[in-house]
């Protein structure tokens, strides 16, 4: 591809990967699980033990603690801060992505593979989020891709490459990150008939590396906190992750088969296509090459996996878009126009139908409260435009066309969608009144959904008040979902007696509260969802 092309490719990757970051407010939960334990590293100045709410914090290992405590160290406690090293691994997960189609294919497909990536959905939502997804995705699929190049050349070297991104990855996420990818190599050599290349996987030193680079931290906190950490680590957030569900109405047999539908739009509706000329040939149908092998059993392997853990996440399939861009990127360079059937074009302009439907249902419903959401509608009837004349008229550039309609249809999702449902899933405006209503109060009540956004944002301690009959069920316990309870916490009636505490009462709480608070608390003022209460 022309070097102007590539250009084009990597302003389009930095402008979708970084811009509106700092307009994203950091959400309930899970960003702020992330955000609010690397913020207390940075002013604990306890680099080794995660806290969170001054409690140690064992949910994942370090290393994504680690970036965003050095984002918060560089910017400030923003939320481009937060956001920043999430988008530099999705650009280094790119960069590889285009890196290694090029080692292994030709300049050409990994522009392509580029393209699939690159537009996905999936890929420019983790790439912005604060979770540890993108940077376990660069590493995982750093195991995996210098594992294939060191097996299929004579530079063996590669070998090394493998074991350290192994290493970083269970720093990153925990034992998965060596045992998913020690699985699908297992798998591939039995398939491949090549386990005599073990002799040549510098076994002995890659070890020593991997050990070098990934066993240091969990030696330091086992010596430090002992079963505290390993029942809470390996208990809770591992065995029973993978055993007892922690979201019960998503574990369903089609779970992944939707994500994953959505996950590599607009791209999804060639998978069937590519599968098929992977295994046929003039004709009759044929075994495919090693490296289609390959890439088959670890997409697979990461998508059978998953579907059998327990707890299921929108997130947990996403390394399995690296081997399918991989697929899709030699697919549409060796097929160019002649890809695009009118079966796909037809699964293209529904799907964007479907899409643009729901979001203008969930600002007609009141779900998000959209902005500017004319964007999306103009955003598709162009891209609809043209896609419809480059069929018609270039059909050489209908890959360009259908990958430009993506990036515009998701830069528009940016500040029409992400950013008004960050302003909802975000507790940083209550955390501003209550700053600017009570600025040397250091303790505030709470009774309902607990944000520990507004933790993060308003540094004050918030207390998660419980009538007296859910304390028991509420208190941590190992190996059980209520091991995460690490916030303060108190007995609702006694708190909100005390005429000197300030109450902050979710809405649709009220009618419970004051059925169990029994209290004199007068009403001080309200913001969005919630009611404060001060003596």
């Amino acid at each position: 591809m022309k070097q102007k092309s590539w250009l084009i490719f990597w302003l389009a990757a930095i402008v979708l990967l970084f811009g509106f970051n700092g307009s994203l407010l950091i959400t309930d939960s899970v960003e702020a699980n992330y955000a609010l334990t690397a913020k207390e590293m940075v002013t604990s100045g306890d680099w080794l033990s995660p806290q969170i709410y001054g409690q140690y914090w064992f949910d994942k290992p370090v290393f994504f603690y680690w970036v965003t405590a050095l984002g918060f160290k560089l910017f400030g406690f923003t939320e481009f801060a937060a956001r920043f090293f999430p988008a530099c691994f999705g650009l280094a997960g790119l960069g590889l992505l285009v890196w290694g189609a090029e080692k292994i294919f030709d300049n050409k497909t990994a522009f392509y593979s580029g393209i699939v990536l690159l537009t996905s959905v999936e890929f420019f939502l983790i790439s912005k989020s604060i979770i540890t997804d993108a940077i376990l995705f660069f590493f995982f699929s750093g195991t995996l891709l210098f594992f294939y190049l060191g097996y299929s050349s004579e530079q063996k070297n590669y070998y090394y490459g493998m074991y350290g991104c192994a290493a970083l990855a269970t720093l990153t996420k925990g034992p998965i990150g060596f045992l998913l990818p020690g699985l699908i190599i297992c798998l591939f050599l039995s398939f491949d008939k090549g386990w005599r290349s073990l002799k040549q996987m510098k076994l002995f030193s890659g070890t020593l590396l991997f050990l070098g680079i990934g066993a240091p931290w969990y030696l330091a906190m086992i010596s430090l906190h002992g079963e505290s950490f390993t029942e809470t680590f390996l208990g809770t957030h591992n065995f029973l992750r993978a055993t007892v569900s922690e979201h019960p109405r998503d574990n369903v047999i089609y779970y992944y088969m939707l994500v994953n539908l959505l996950a590599l739009f607009p791209w999804s509706g060639f998978v069937p296509q590519c599968l098929w000329q992977s295994f046929r040939k003039q004709g009759s149908w044929q075994r495919p090459d090693s490296l289609t092998i390959f890439l088959l059993i670890w997409s697979v392997t990461v998508f059978i996996f998953f579907q059998n853990m327990a707890t299921k996440y929108i997130t947990y399939t996403y390394p399995l878009l690296f081997p399918l861009a991989l697929m899709l990127g030699r697919f549409l360079a060796k097929n160019g126009s002649r890809a695009f059937s009118k079966g796909y074009l037809f699964f293209h302009g529904s799907f964007y139908v479907l899409l643009t439907g729901a979001v203008y249902w969930c600002h007609l419903n009141g779900v998000i409260p959209m902005r500017h959401d004319y964007l999306v509608l103009i955003t598709v009837l162009a891209g609809a435009v043209l896609v419809y004349a480059m069929a018609s008229y270039h059909k050489k550039y209908l890959t360009i066309a259908v990958a430009a309609m993506a990036l515009l249809f998701n830069l528009a999702l940016i500040p029409v969608v992400a950013v008004p449902f960050s302003d909802v899933r975000s507790g940083k405006q209550l955390a501003l009144q209550l700053q600017a209503q009570y600025p040397d109060k250091q303790e505030i009540g709470l009774y309902g959904n607990y944000p520990t956004s507004s933790v993060f944002y308003s540094g004050k301690k918030i207390v998660k008040l419980l009538p007296q009959n859910e304390i028991e069920g509420f208190v941590p316990k190992a190996f059980s979902w209520s091991s995460k309870n690490v916030m303060p916490y108190a007995e609702l009636k006694n708190y909100a007696n005390d005429k000197g505490n300030v109450v902050v009462v979710q809405k649709k709480e009220w009618h419970d509260f004051m059925d169990n608070a029994d209290t004199y608390l007068l009403l001080a003022g309200e913001n969005n969802d919630w009611y404060i209460m001060h003596g």
